[in-house]
Formats: structure tokens, sequence, C-alpha cells
């Protein structure tokens, strides 16, 4: 193991590097400052990085880092804004595919891991991702160790003698709290549950409406988990009795989102194991797989936008497509689109036809507001229209509906 000062980044970045940055709690929060402090030395680098909790971002970024982003969530969504990143829209399988096969090239890697055991070997922690697929290609690996960093079950291993270690940090990881859910949140989410049997697979992102979810799940029993993100709500489950404790493997997630308190129950003994996001995406026999995932809007024929608000790039294809097709493979599985009829401001979130798509209206089977549930599968397109426009917010059901008409 080659333990370098923060001043020697330079040592292994060279000018025209493609730089990834792991996501999340994978993010080495400390590199990522010194790679802006020493920017104007290091020359042009290009620079990947996704999901982010890291108000780094949220600043000036050195003009000769050129970055690159699939993701509108958390603080790239800020630097996306002001058009300080550009944009690669990609699901999380693509992703993974495009590093493995060079096609997205990467030199270097910079990661988060926690300390080294006993024999030597840094675990990726709560953040599996893609950046495990760059890992094999890239030039060189640097990583920052942080004491923070949970050694967790089933997480893939850097042995110290294939990485550079670049920094030690004992910093918090970074948390993602959630909001205190809504009562029309709530009543979505009672809606939600009722499609999702005992012994069901469960697939929810984060946010308060997967936290409502979750809380009108806690009675069924024997429920297992497959989640690219996984937040405080899988607690309240574990908690309640609701997650099934004996099977092997029954709780896989990619990313760990959410506080300390989530954080401090990971480790290489706990229920919660990781798993890269391609084992995932993948039915379990005789569990239903539920893939919840939720949008900006949808329209009348069930096609899907979770990434655009207006011109503004908001949110990610990210496992979405990769889950819904999955669920769809899984007998008696469910592609259920969870939202709320409308905005803040009053605005129907379905509307007459989605401009921008991630998910077809072959992917989904069923969607779900607050005023009830709409199963499209095996239906024409005007009966879609129907069905949808049924679930819409009250005083947007007749407009809707002539709208389908034409």
């Amino acid at each position: 193991m080659t333990d370098m000062a923060t001043s020697t980044l330079a040592d292994c970045l060279r000018p025209g590097d493609r730089v990834l940055i792991g996501q999340a709690c994978g993010e080495p929060v400390g590199l990522v400052a010194d790679l802006f402090e020493q920017a104007a030395r290091l020359g042009h680098l290009n620079v990947f990085c996704g999901y982010s909790l890291n108000p780094a971002w949220e600043n000036q970024v050195p003009d000769s880092l050129h970055v690159t982003t699939y993701c509108g969530l958390g603080t790239m969504g800020k630097l996306l804004a002001r058009q300080g990143a550009r944009l690669v829209p990609s699901s999380l399988s693509q992703l993974s595919a495009q590093l493995r096969s060079r096609k997205l090239a990467v030199d270097v890697v910079l990661l988060q891991v926690s300390p080294a055991d006993a024999e030597g070997y840094h675990s990726l922690g709560c953040a599996v991702d893609y950046a495990w697929d760059a890992v094999q290609v890239a030039r060189q690996v640097v990583v920052e160790v942080n004491l923070n960093m949970p050694t967790t079950r089933g997480a893939p291993r850097l042995h110290s003698s294939k990485v550079l270690v670049a920094r030690q940090s004992n910093a918090p990881l970074l948390e993602s709290l959630v909001e205190e859910p809504g009562d029309l949140q709530r009543q979505l989410a009672r809606h939600v549950a009722s499609l999702v049997p005992d012994g069901a697979t469960l697939q929810l992102g984060i946010g308060s409406l997967a936290r409502a979810i979750a809380e009108e799940l806690q009675s069924r029993r024997g429920l297992k988990v497959r989640s690219g993100m996984v937040g405080d709500w899988f607690l309240s489950l574990l908690a309640s009795g609701a997650i099934d404790t004996g099977a092997p493997n029954a709780c896989l997630g990619s990313l760990a989102v959410g506080s300390q308190h989530l954080y401090n129950t990971l480790s290489c003994d706990s229920l919660l194991g990781f798993a890269q996001p391609a084992l995932l995406a993948q039915p379990i026999a005789g569990s239903p797989m539920m893939a919840i995932n939720s949008a900006i809007e949808v329209d009348l024929s069930g096609q899907v936008n979770a990434e655009w608000l207006g011109e503004r790039y908001v949110g990610a294809v990210g496992g979405q497509t990769d889950y819904f097709r999955a669920a769809r493979a899984s007998a008696g599985g469910l592609a259920i689109l969870a939202l709320t009829s409308s905005t803040g401001r009053g605005a129907s979130r379905i509307i007459q036809h989605c401009n921008r798509v991630t998910s077809t209206y072959c992917d989904v089977d069923v969607i779900v507001t607050e005023h009830g549930v709409a199963d499209i599968r095996a239906t024409t397109l005007q009966e879609r229209c129907q069905l949808i426009a049924a679930i819409a917010s009250p005083e947007h059901r007749d407009a809707l509906l002539q709208s389908g008409q034409k």
C-alpha cells in the first residue's frame, strides 16, 4: 500500500485524464476538495460524478474540470442547472456496461472506502455501484480511507496493494434526511401498500414518499428487499417485523442514503447486504417483485417522465427502467408508478402527452395517485386514457378526458 500526502494527487493524475468519482457515501469528499484546490496545476480533467450529497458542487467548480453526470438529483442537479456540468442520460445498467466495455472510458477512480481489515482489504461499504466496474478497467484507483465507512456484508473489496491511499478521514458520512410525509403522500402510500402482498420483494427509492409507503407496509410479513437506494425506511420495516430475517440475502441494496442512524446499523453482520445493481434488478423465485418508483409526470398512455421539469434536468433514469422490467419478468410482480396527482401549485402531474420519456407505456403495470389505482395492463390506449384520467385531481379530469379524445 502506498500512502501519499494530499498534495501528491498530481503524481497520479495526468492532463486529459478521465476521472470517475464515487457517488453518495462512496464520494471521497476530502479528495474532491483536494482536486478542486489543485485543479489549476493538474491541467484539464474530465470528471464523471453521479448522485452527490457533497455541497462542494454547489460552489464554483474550477474551469479546468469538465464535469459530466447522469443525475440531476442532489447537488449535481444544482451544477447542471447553472450549466456547470453536462448530462450523459443513462440507466444504471447502461453505465455499468459502458464502463466495462470502455465505451465510457476511465483512467482514474476516486473512492471513499473503509479501513483495511486484517487481510488488507478495504470494503466499498454502503456504496456499491458502477464504480466497481470502473475499478476493473482504470489505470489507478485512489482512495480516501474513512474510519466511519462501515465494512458491509457482500460489498466488493479492494486490496490495499491495488490502491493508492491519498487521504485518511474520520468525517461523518453525508446524510440525506427525509421530511415528514404529508397527508396526500400518506393517502397515496395506502393505495400503493394495498398492492404489496406478504412475501414480496420490495424496491423503493428514498424520500418522504418511500418513507410513507414503508410505514404502510409495517403489517406485512416476509418482505425481501432489492433496491438501488435504501433509506431509513428499511429500519422501520425491520423494527416492525415486516422483513424476512431468515432467508439468506433476503435484503440487498446498492446505496445506503439516509441518516447517521442508518449508517451505524451497517456492518458485515447486518441484515442489509450490498451488491452491484445488475445483481439486484432480478426476480427472486417465489417472491413477486414490487418495483415502486415515482416521477415528475405521466401521460394518458402511461409514458413516464422522471427526469425533466420543463427545461431543467432534475431527476435521473437511474434504476427505474431496470427495476420495472425486472418486476414485469417476476411471477406476480408489478411495475408500480406512484405520484401525487398535482404539484404543490395545483398543476396536474397527469398530462396529455410526455415530450420526454423515461419509462415507456410498455414498462408500467399500474399507476397510483392519492385518488386510486389505474391498472393499465392489457388495455387499449383509449381504455388507458379513461383509467389514468380517473385518478387525476377532480378539477383536471374533464380537461384530460377531452384532450385524450383528440
